[in-house]
């Protein structure tokens, strides 16, 4: 896949790889995302769409908004989309560089405004916008909601994520690694150097040695 830069209402994605399987993105944030959840391998089944878990490792500090507070149930989420007070039931967290969060299908969450992540996705496209923080545009209007499915899909028994350095999951592992260390072979890997701004698909057996820090994502 050649890189492919996408404008958006609230700033900017910058797609790096995309192999079916797994999607890799640059998201830099100007203004907050929707609020949104997608499905997953279960729910996909019912709600429709394909299932999308990802992670994202923070590029530039800012807020991001991810699972409920202890207590919130569907009705909560129905009342808070009809009266603006959405905000009051999400989890907050200052994100800051370096730091690592895993969004798996089912858990709602937002990037916030000036924040910049590097994100790891299943490749799919299905997103349930839930809440888009009441704007509107040039004409008045307000974008789509999908409250129906977002019900469907968020799993409320998910807890907020807990920032980490790496992720492994069942579709995918994270890792950051300091200049001249070898990143983990064995599996295809994908290396991006944010220093350079380059990525390469490394086979499982190809030596990897880089100058910079690197991030480097293992397609299970």
């Amino acid at each position: 896949m050649e890189r492919q830069r996408h404008d958006k209402l609230w700033g900017f994605e910058d797609w790096l790889y995309d192999d079916g399987k797994v999607l890799i993105k640059r998201i830099c944030a100007d203004m907050r995302l929707s609020v949104q959840v997608h499905p997953n391998d279960d729910t996909a089944k019912t709600v429709g769409g394909r299932a999308k878990t990802e992670m994202w490792r923070v590029l530039k500090d800012g807020p991001i908004f991810a699972g409920f507070k202890p207590g919130v149930t569907a009705d909560d989420v129905v009342r808070a989309v009809d009266d603006g007070s959405f905000e009051e039931l999400l989890v907050r967290f200052d994100a800051k560089v370096g730091e690592c969060y895993f969004i798996p299908g089912g858990l709602v969450h937002a990037i916030g405004e000036g924040t910049s992540v590097f994100e790891v996705q299943q490749s799919s496209d299905t997103t349930f916008r839930l809440y888009d923080w009441g704007r509107v545009d040039a004409k008045g209007n307000p974008r789509r909601l999908h409250v129906k499915e977002a019900l469907a899909a968020m799993d409320l028994s998910l807890p907020p994520p807990v920032p980490g350095s790496s992720v492994n999951c069942a579709y995918f592992a994270f890792s950051t690694h300091a200049a001249g260390e070898l990143p983990p072979a064995g599996q295809r890997r994908v290396v991006y150097d944010p220093v350079a701004d380059a990525i390469v698909e490394l086979a499982p057996s190809a030596p990897a040695e880089f100058r910079n820090e690197v991030f480097s994502v293992t397609i299970h």
